[in-house]
């Protein structure tokens, strides 16, 4: 690892960190390292996120898709694409990048935006595409790039990498360079997307789900979990239960957190809420109040 890359140690995103937007940086670069966390939140970013391959192997689920990463790979995953990731003991190198300020970056570089437009659909770059473009060694640069103290500079060498970058991914798309899913299924996607658009429903059951699927609960509940790794209860709980801590963080009470975000039984949340996270929502709610004051 680069002495000028940030390293992460096992770590696990909140529900919080994925929907916040990069914090002092258009670009931010950490090298992370996994020994005994084994799967991420269901989760997505308000920014783009590129993982990089170094050692291991991980599993991706969005969508009604799975992916598999092996070293040398890139996967691209674009802002508000729900994702979940399941490990090995893996390395991996991660970049995200701010939406706004890498469309402006093709306006100021003079690139074309109607072709060298930002990714809008997940991707997964094969290890010699990566390899000719230097992809890892573009990623560093960024990282190094960090470290530059004027501001100005640090903004101008940022653009530039963004330029080569989206260069590198026309000429990789071009040339065929794409993975593809290891299995996929139209009737999990199309579910997923439409529990993401309608978790807040505090009716939305496996049920209604497989009415509108047109098929059983059996099968739907199968199927499901097969591309997915978890029940279609977990994946909506999870969803809402985010959904509900986000809303709390910004200032909600909790009562109308845990109703917007489509649970109807409010003690059954509370159980809920204590077994996933170990404290209370009062409790959360104190914790982030007094890490913001910090």
């Amino acid at each position: 690892m680069r002495p000028f890359v940030t390293p992460y140690a096992d770590q696990n995103i909140t529900p919080e960190e994925a929907n916040r937007r990069l914090p002092l940086d258009k670009v931010v670069v950490g090298w992370y390292s996994n020994r005994q966390v084994h799967q991420s939140s269901t989760h997505s970013h308000p920014y783009h996120e590129y993982i990089y391959m170094i050692s291991g192997r991980a599993h991706y689920y969005v969508e009604g898709s799975q992916y598999e990463l092996n070293p040398g790979e890139l996967m691209l995953i674009p802002p508000g694409v729900v994702h979940t990731g399941y490990y090995d003991t893996y390395d991996r190198l991660i970049i995200q990048i701010d939406d706004l300020f890498w469309r402006q970056t093709l306006k100021v570089c003079g690139l074309d935006q109607a072709v060298y437009t930002v990714p809008l659909h997940l991707l997964i770059f094969h290890e010699d595409a990566s390899y000719k473009w230097g992809i890892r060694a573009l990623i560093e640069r960024a990282a190094a790039a960090a470290t530059i103290p004027q501001e100005e500079d640090r903004e101008r060498m940022y653009r530039f990498l963004l330029g080569e970058l989206s260069l590198s991914i026309l000429q990789i798309i071009r040339e065929d360079g794409l993975g593809k899913p290891t299995a996929t299924s139209t009737m999990v996607a199309s579910v997923t997307n439409y529990i993401q658009e309608h978790f807040r429903d505090p009716d939305l059951n496996v049920t209604k789900l497989a009415r509108y699927a047109y098929v059983s609960r059996e099968h739907l509940s199968r199927i499901f979990k097969e591309y997915t790794m978890q029940s279609i209860h977990d994946y909506l709980t999870e969803l809402r239960m985010q959904h509900c801590r986000q809303a709390i963080a910004d200032g909600k009470q909790i009562l109308a957190a845990c109703t917007e975000s489509g649970f109807s039984d409010y003690s059954s949340f509370l159980k809920t809420f204590h077994k996933m996270y170990g404290i209370t929502p009062t409790e959360y709610r104190s914790k982030f109040r007094s890490a913001a004051r910090r």
